[in-house]
């Protein structure tokens, strides 16, 4: 897993995948139409008045989140957020793998496409599903016909930053038809490591325990550096270790206390380089 000049690098680099190296909308907007193929297959969605997909590509347009279309209780919480917790309260004691959660406050589209379609009557697996069926018809349509695209110059800070750094990637999308998108990227063997299915939030310890383990040397908490464009499962571990972190706040949301707070992967590709730049001097 790791390079012959592996001896020399002593620190490392967390990186999200979706909405930190993967950018476009049309992921989220096909995993909001497979949603909404379920959710019109069960005879459920009706109380939206509207497609998740429509919802959700407004939301873009406009770039906020707080779409009218989701339901509170009287305290402000969102329906689908209460909901899932008393799911979740009644499935703790099954020795099973955790769904992701509904997220509240909301980061990105895919949590505004998961709230809504939970709260139209899909439960956390079923959503799992739209999300897993999402992609495969992306990649069987062709990725290179959709918005999917890389930052600008991502290739070349990456080459550049595993002089000084271990590289890992750490994504919930499914190990299984992942290659194409980093084809389409431009970013096969641009990781040390590629870490898929990681359950974050739940998982990210594990991923980053993993991650650590595939280092020349052990890792000091100072000198891990996590980057991505969700607080809680991107970077709230590492800045409880007590590493750096960054965070992609794209539609300034404002959560999280994250080291660096930034709207583009542009300034966080100069936070990483000075990161970087520090940990050679």
């Amino acid at each position: 897993m790791l390079r012959k000049a592996d001896v020399t690098r002593t620190k490392l680099l967390i990186l999200d995948f979706d909405g930190t190296l993967c950018h476009g909308d049309d992921p989220v907007l096909a995993y909001a139409a497979e949603a909404d193929a379920m959710l019109a297959e069960r005879g459920l969605g009706r109380q939206l008045r509207r497609s998740v997909r429509d919802i959700t590509a407004e939301a873009f347009v406009s770039n906020q989140l707080l779409v009218p279309e989701i339901a509170y209780d009287d305290a402000g919480v969102p329906l689908a957020v209460l909901a899932d917790r008393a799911a979740a309260q009644e499935t703790a004691a099954q020795d099973t793998a955790k769904p992701h959660p509904v997220s509240w406050p909301l980061q990105d589209g895919y949590q505004l496409v998961q709230l809504l379609a939970q709260q139209a009557g899909l439960s956390a697996a079923e959503t799992g599903l739209a999300f897993r069926a999402a992609r495969r018809r992306l990649i069987s349509q062709g990725l290179a016909h959709s918005d999917v695209h890389a930052p600008e110059g991502v290739d070349q800070l990456l080459q550049e930053l595993r002089e000084s750094a271990v590289v890992v990637l750490i994504s919930n999308s499914p190990a299984e038809g992942f290659e194409p998108w980093l084809q389409v990227l431009g970013l096969e063997g641009a990781f040390d490591a590629v870490i898929n299915g990681a359950g974050k939030p739940f998982g990210m310890p594990a991923a980053v325990e993993q991650a650590c383990a595939g280092t020349a040397h052990p890792v000091a908490a100072r000198d891990i550096l996590s980057v991505g464009d969700i607080w809680l499962n991107d970077l709230a571990y590492v800045d409880e270790l007590g590493g750096t972190t960054v965070l992609i706040d794209r539609f300034g949301t404002g959560l999280g206390a994250p080291t660096h707070r930034v709207a583009t992967f542009e300034a966080a590709a100069s936070a990483m380089r000075a990161w970087a730049q520090s940990s050679a001097e």
